[in-house]
């Protein structure tokens, strides 16, 4: 089971924190995302499962039209700033299948943290908007790792995007 994990791209500051919209650089980066998902990266995962908070749902929308994949998108709980991750690592520790999630920092990288297993916990991952990261378990729960065994795949940083790159 692969767990595909993306921060948010890039919004426009602004309160309330949860209606925040994507900005220019934003939305060209849910182009790029979605134009570079690998094909088994697309066939997967069944949905985009994103947090309520707006620049979530865009970002979902957005790489999902830029893949141009007919994927449901599927608002999760448990995937906003403030969540508990260790909730979010037990649902994925009993997870079947690959999951394509996209959420928020500092949820994220304490989540990250605690699959692998880092000490450091989200102090040990810099996760900036954007970011792509694909973690594999290896093996289920057990007394000593309640969450699996998960490695690194691999993290692809944010996109590069200019001024003058289009949004599609």
């Amino acid at each position: 089971m692969i767990v595909y994990l993306l921060r948010h791209a890039e919004a426009l500051p602004g309160e309330p924190d949860a209606l925040r919209l994507l900005s220019p650089k934003g939305k060209r980066q849910c182009v790029r995302v979605g134009q570079a998902l690998h094909p088994e990266v697309r066939t997967a995962i069944r949905a985009f499962e994103h947090s309520p908070l707006r620049r979530a749902v865009a970002t979902a929308r957005g790489v999902k039209a830029a893949a141009k994949l007919r994927l449901p998108l599927k608002e999760t709980r448990g995937l906003r700033p403030e969540d508990d991750p260790a909730r979010t690592a037990q649902q994925l520790a009993r997870s079947r299948g690959s999951r394509f999630l996209i959420g928020h920092n500092p949820h994220l990288a304490q989540l990250v943290g605690l699959l692998l297993g880092l000490r450091a916990g989200a102090e040990g991952i810099h996760f900036k908007k954007a970011a792509l990261m694909a973690l594999e378990r290896q093996a289920g729960p057990t007394a000593l790792r309640p969450y699996g065994t998960w490695r690194l795949q691999w993290m692809t940083p944010p996109p590069r995007v200019s001024a003058d790159t289009p949004a599609s």
